[in-house]
């Protein structure tokens, strides 16, 4: 019989940086493939309508670029969000944590990436929801949809031509699913 070791996310922490594109989860380290431009493109373009309603807004932050989020302790999962955003009625201006978050956002973005199955990210989203987070948005460019989901109900779908808002936690902000995927 072979046990494996668990890793914490407090060795996570000290060593990711060696280890290149990885989460933890389930105390098990696994690798992520660099991403392709497509999956790059689609990500700022979210982060960046996110980062320009916050600024204007001053309402929170917005993260990018694989922010390690604390989802799950005992054993520990991090995961690493293509974006986020944050109130700073949950994150106080001024106060951004030393190493991962684990206070849950109002907001993670997710893009599915090349050989990303979708059991993988309705995994990762529900870990997400289950740790406190208002909202996750899936975008899969390659059906062009942008999938919203929420606590306690389904999930929804959203095409290139419908527009995506949510008052709730982002009063004000309101973007064409298309503008996702433009050049």
């Amino acid at each position: 019989m072979t046990t494996k070791t668990q890793t914490t996310a407090q060795e996570f922490e000290s060593n990711c940086g060696q280890l290149g594109p990885c989460e933890l989860v389930r105390g098990e380290v696994l690798s992520l493939s660099p991403a392709v431009p497509e999956h790059s493109q689609v990500t700022m373009n979210a982060a960046g309508m996110l980062w320009q309603w916050a600024r204007k807004s001053k309402l929170g932050r917005v993260w990018a670029g694989e922010a390690g989020i604390i989802v799950e302790t005992t054993p520990d999962t991090i995961r690493a969000a293509d974006v986020v955003y944050i109130s700073y009625q949950r994150l106080p201006r001024g106060k951004v944590p030393d190493g991962f978050c684990d206070i849950p956002p109002e907001l993670v973005v997710e893009v599915v990436g090349k050989g990303q199955g979708w059991s993988e990210m309705v995994e990762k989203a529900g870990e997400y929801l289950h740790m406190g987070v208002d909202r996750v948005w899936v975008i899969d460019p390659q059906s062009r949809r942008l999938h919203i989901f929420r606590p306690d109900s389904e999930p929804t779908a959203l095409s290139e031509g419908q527009t995506v808002g949510d008052e709730g936690i982002l009063p004000g902000f309101s973007c064409s699913v298309s503008e996702f995927f433009a050049d």
